[in-house]
């Protein structure tokens, strides 16, 4: 690949290798499915340090335009959101062609936990210390992850989530994206149906259709996912019951109850993912109770209170489900990183995460509400936010067939930063927005909801 980089401009690296890749992405240079190159490999062929290009990654990732397959390696998306993407306005303006907003402003909107109250002190004091462990980290560890952090979540799950396990029903991942990888692996054959959300995250369509399975996505209103559409003899349903992300709808109990009834009468499984542990009035989860154990896999990531690169998630299940995903596991990617879970079961066992937990509810409780609260009246028919937080975010309804792309080139021109969640609907024809509450401070949200309204407005 060769890339011209402007070492002295106001954009990073980082955002020019993802703009550089995003173009010929979408040019078809790059087709759907192709592999790219390594982080190593690229990072040594452009002249920058691979966590710059991984951070390029990153961005790309968050995007759908590529996604990672653990064991396998980095690939160009193959779903028709490549084609979406590439169909623009004939007077669009070329993203790199925008002026770049100032690098001293954080961006309103932005979807993602903060770093803000994040005790680094204590986390670069915890990795000093596991650092000196250099002879332990170089052993090839538990496929089900350190024994010790184990022990931390079951603690934490108990305490927090209402679960109660024993360490030896958690599997520790590379965040949840590779733990509904690791089941559909291991649970799905070629043309086996799976059922998700609509809306719902595009890699977790993504994820389910690598595993060979033809998914269906059913429509998600006010009471949450309605099963009754189902294509017959389904074999799993991923949803997120708790706060539906990103609607941020709770599962009614008659809903519960019926998707209940489908997967026991189809032999199926529930695979519950669950993002609410930052929320200020958290909820237990609702099917990873002990009355339905047997067929629910429970999914959630770390990833998301503490700090995006922080890549561990865990996988909560039956013994026998458990012994299951371990051999697939072993069979794919034989350990998670050693390193980083050594340092998180410091951080926990200290009590450090329990702390910081309850201080960032009290944070994100009044960074929630400085969103929801600035929000106008007498916006223009089809616009709507939804009333309660999908993870940390609240989505924004937008009329069918919206312009997105300007829309956000209008964003981005004041500073702001809010998610194009358009592809995560099974219609093509549906435009929304993730508007993040947790990354900004309260008056650049509320400013940046102001602006966001009068852009709609006008």
């Amino acid at each position: 690949m060769q890339f011209q980089l402007d070492r002295d401009g106001a954009q990073s690296l980082a955002e020019q290798i993802c703009k550089s890749i995003e173009a010929r992405i979408l040019d078809g240079t790059y087709g759907p499915g192709e592999r790219l190159p390594s982080t190593r490999q690229l990072a040594h062929e452009i002249g920058v340090s691979r966590s710059t290009v991984s951070e390029a990654f990153d961005m790309l990732m968050a995007e759908g335009l590529i996604l990672g397959v653990t064991g396998s390696g980095t690939f160009v998306n193959s779903l028709r959101y490549l084609e979406q993407r590439r169909i623009l306005p004939k007077n669009a303006t070329p993203i790199a062609e925008l002026p770049a907003a100032p690098r001293s402003v954080v961006n309103a909107l932005s979807w993602g936990p903060t770093l803000d109250y994040f005790p680094f002190a204590v986390w670069q004091r915890i990795g000093t210390e596991q650092a000196a462990r250099v002879r332990e980290l170089m052993n090839e560890g538990d496929p089900a992850g350190f024994a010790p952090l184990r022990m931390q979540i079951a603690g934490y799950l108990k305490s927090r989530r209402g679960i109660v396990c024993h360490p030896d029903q958690i599997i520790v991942t590379s965040g949840m994206t590779q733990g509904l990888d690791l089941v559909a692996r291991t649970l799905l054959r070629s043309g086996d149906i799976a059922l998700m959300e609509d809306p719902a995250e595009l890699r977790v369509r993504t994820t389910l259709t690598l595993a060979g399975a033809r998914v269906q996505a059913l429509p998600v209103d006010d009471e949450g996912l309605r099963i009754e559409p189902a294509s017959p003899q389904f074999r799993l349903v991923h949803l997120s019951p708790v706060r539906q992300f990103p609607s941020g709808v709770i599962l009614s109990d008659a809903r519960e109850q019926a998707i209940r009834r489908h997967v026991e009468a189809n032999g199926a499984h529930i695979v519950e993912m669950d993002n609410t542990a930052l929320l200020p009035e958290p909820r237990a989860p609702i099917f990873a109770d002990q009355s339905s154990r047997d067929r629910t896999i429970y999914l959630s990531t770390l990833s998301w209170t503490m700090f995006r690169s922080l890549r561990i998630g865990y996988i909560v299940a039956e013994p026998a489900m458990i012994n299951r995903l371990i051999a697939t596991r072993a069979a794919m990617d034989f350990r998670p990183p050693l390193i980083e879970q050594y340092m998180l079961e410091q951080f926990m066992r200290e009590g450090h995460l329990e702390h910081y937990i309850d201080r960032m509810r009290a944070v994100l409780s009044v960074r929630r509400q400085s969103l929801v609260g600035s929000w106008p009246a007498g916006l223009p028919a089809g616009v709507s936010l939804s009333p309660e937080p999908g993870g940390l975010g609240h989505m924004l309804t937008l009329p069918d067939g919206t312009d997105v792309e300007r829309l956000l080139r209008q964003a981005a021109a004041r500073g702001l930063e809010p998610r194009d969640i358009s592809s995560w609907f099974a219609d093509p024809a549906r435009r929304a927005l993730l508007l993040g509450f947790a990354y900004a401070g309260e008056f650049t949200t509320i400013r940046g909801m102001r602006d966001l309204a009068d852009i709609l407005g006008s």
